[in-house]
């Protein structure tokens, strides 16, 4: 008896815990907001034996997920992809560091860029694939180099307006359409390279560097948010923390520590909830 209410404890909790990555990962909080509303009805009626409220609710939590896979299913789709390379990376060490010789290369582009008001957005993927995001562009797969980058954004240049791709030390793409930023209020003042900057990053894990062509300026934006980076010690500090970053992980990341260690506070919060349910629905 034991034995199974830990085992059924710890298949609800993997189904928590996946759901609210999802959430973040989408960054869908007002799904988890009617989620947890519904779930809290259906508690409160089960426990004081509520029979209207509970057939009624009961349904709808069907429903819900239903509508749930309708509306979500490029996010769920994007979310199995990332899942699935997060878990090919504990079989295999990732080649997506970049030298301390391209990431300089990568800057100084960036500021020749800036001081000739010539406008550019430079892409730098995480873990988060990116493919379902992007649309045009060309296939290059070239060294990266300062000339290239900025004979890509030079304004005769086919793919100037559209965005560069850096990944696995090399310039994958060039002249690609990203999505725009879902928050316009945000980006009353910013023209769409920034909004597309802003958007890539807000669906993804994404670094992308951005300068204006109006004004000259650089920014950077991850997790939607553009913040400007107002001199070359700025921009040369996210380059390059970007890619220590990567090692980092690279160098640490272990099965034992993506299953136990990483999103503990997640995995104890799915823990308790299914305890929580378990209490709630099953024991008597």
């Amino acid at each position: 008896m034991i034995i199974r209410a830990i085992f059924d404890i710890l298949i609800v909790t993997s189904i928590i815990y996946l759901a609210l990555i999802f959430i973040r990962q989408t960054r869908s909080y007002f799904m988890l907001t009617a989620l947890v509303s519904l779930v809290l009805i259906n508690l409160v009626a089960k426990t004081l034996d509520l029979g209207l409220t509970e057939k009624i609710f009961q349904p709808l939590v069907t429903f819900f997920l239903i509508i749930f896979v309708v509306v979500f299913q490029r996010e769920i789709r994007r979310f199995l992809e990332w899942f699935t390379v997060k878990g090919r990376n504990l079989a295999r060490e990732r080649t997506r560091l970049l030298s301390r010789n391209a990431a300089n290369m990568i800057v100084e582009a960036v500021m020749v860029l800036a001081s000739g008001k010539r406008g550019a957005i430079i892409v730098f993927p995480r873990d988060y694939p990116l493919d379902s995001l992007l649309e045009g562009g060309f296939a290059l797969d070239g060294r990266i180099s300062s000339a290239l980058l900025l004979s890509i954004f030079d304004p005769s240049s086919p793919g100037h307006d559209g965005a560069v791709i850096i990944d696995d030390n090399r310039i994958k793409r060039f002249g690609v359409h990203l999505p725009l930023a879902e928050h316009f209020a945000d980006f009353a003042r910013v023209g769409t390279r920034h909004r597309a900057a802003a958007g890539v990053t807000e669906k993804s894990d994404a670094l992308a560097l951005v300068v204006s062509e109006e004004r000259g300026t650089i920014s950077k934006s991850e997790s939607g948010v553009l913040t400007s980076l107002d001199n070359r010690e700025a921009v040369e500090l996210v380059v390059h923390q970007f890619f220590a970053d990567e090692l980092a992980d690279t160098q640490t990341t272990s099965p034992w520590q993506y299953l136990v260690v990483n999103n503990l506070s997640i995995k104890l919060i799915s823990l308790a909830i299914a305890i929580l349910l378990w209490f709630s629905l099953i024991y008597r």
